[in-house]
């Protein structure tokens, strides 16, 4: 088993697997998806996957001390602030923004919102607007707590009677109900894809 230093052994690591030596580089967290990321490689050649070790630990260790560390929102500010557009046009920017941006990439550094990054997040957002796990959920209509399913009757017109309203069939009457429905994918038709992308070059 190849040895490493106890800094590189934090960041990665060299393991034996059949005829082979993987390397293992842990790069971080994921800004679209939330999961841990890692760097891999191989070699039948314990020196040469050594190398590839130092290799991608010096790749990560140069993304986390990226020139730039302003965040990604604070710069599509700054860039709204500076650029002339119609105000309509910025209406619509800012709120993709601050309904699709933000919540995902938003704090990440500038110097860490690489291309690849962004990619898998326009995807992501073509997939399902909400970038929903898959897994079948519920769109609410309301936040905070609510009854998902209300039905709102049809009453006469006038004072309540006094021992209260008869049983009724709410088919019959056409009684109006609202109810949370389940949630469906549907892609943003949309994005201002341009904003993110002239801040990033």
């Amino acid at each position: 088993m190849a040895k490493n230093s106890p800094n590189r052994r934090q960041q990665g690591m060299v393991r034996k697997r059949g005829n082979s030596f993987q390397v293992i580089v842990y790069a971080g967290i994921d800004p679209v998806t939330g999961r841990k990321l890692h760097l891999r490689g191989s070699s039948t050649d314990e020196a040469e996957a050594n190398r590839i070790l130092r290799k991608l630990v010096a790749q990560v260790n140069a993304q986390r001390h990226a020139k730039t560390r302003a965040s990604l929102q604070t710069t599509i500010e700054a860039w709204l602030d500076t650029h002339e557009l119609a105000e309509s046009t910025r209406e619509t920017y800012v709120e993709y923004a601050a309904n699709h941006i933000y919540p995902a990439l938003g704090p990440e550094p500038l110097g860490r919102t690489t291309t690849h990054v962004l990619e898998r997040f326009y995807a992501e957002l073509r997939r399902c607007s909400r970038r929903c796990d898959g897994r079948p959920a519920v769109d609410h209509r309301l936040d905070g707590p609510h009854e998902c399913r209300e039905v709102r009757h049809k009453r006469p017109p006038g004072r309540p009677p006094a021992a209260g309203y008869p049983p009724h069939d709410c088919a019959e009457k056409a009684c109006r109900v609202i109810e949370c429905q389940p949630h469906t994918c549907r892609p943003l038709a949309v994005v201002p894809i341009h904003v993110v992308d002239g801040v990033v070059a």
